[in-house]
């Protein structure tokens, strides 16, 4: 029987990383990014229990262009990955008065989690896709219950 796999995706890192990287590819489409694919691409040798994507969600704000494309194209993104049976778990994401977006909660969505599922006996081997070096200590924890976990785009 093969281990028992579950990746963890740090939507926001994995997006803008993915962005930056389609800018050379015209013919790339973010919101038709085939999430699951690539996934089972990088777990060869796993049987993936679940992917999750985690994210901030985009508030809707009356009559600001700006949040209303953000959440268009949130939306987009959101039924690409529910299509190809990616779960979405969002935290918060919040503007500040500088205008710029902050997310809130993401990452102790991912690092409790990670924790939990490992506590549970759900995976053997956690993919986590994320440039955060806050889940180092959620990590650490991990490996207390003698799992594993690849971490990607460090």
């Amino acid at each position: 029987m093969s281990k028992k796999a579950i990746i963890f995706i740090d939507g926001s890192n994995f997006y803008y990383r993915l962005k930056s990287l389609t800018k050379e590819m015209k013919n790339i489409s973010l919101f038709r990014f085939d999430y699951a694919k690539f996934c089972k691409w990088l777990c060869k040798g796993y049987r993936i229990v679940d992917i999750i994507y985690y994210i901030g969600a985009v508030k809707r704000k009356n009559r600001d262009k700006k949040s209303e494309k953000l959440y268009a194209d949130q939306q987009r993104l959101f039924y690409n990955l529910w299509r190809q049976g990616v779960k979405v778990i969002t935290g918060q994401l919040i503007q500040y008065p500088d205008k710029i977006y902050h997310e809130k909660g993401v990452d102790v969505r991912i690092a409790v989690e990670m924790i939990r599922f490992a506590r549970q006996d759900k995976y053997d081997t956690g993919f986590l896709i994320s440039s955060d070096t806050d889940l180092v200590p959620a990590v650490e924890e991990v490996f207390s219950f003698n799992k594993k976990v690849k971490y990607y785009l460090r």
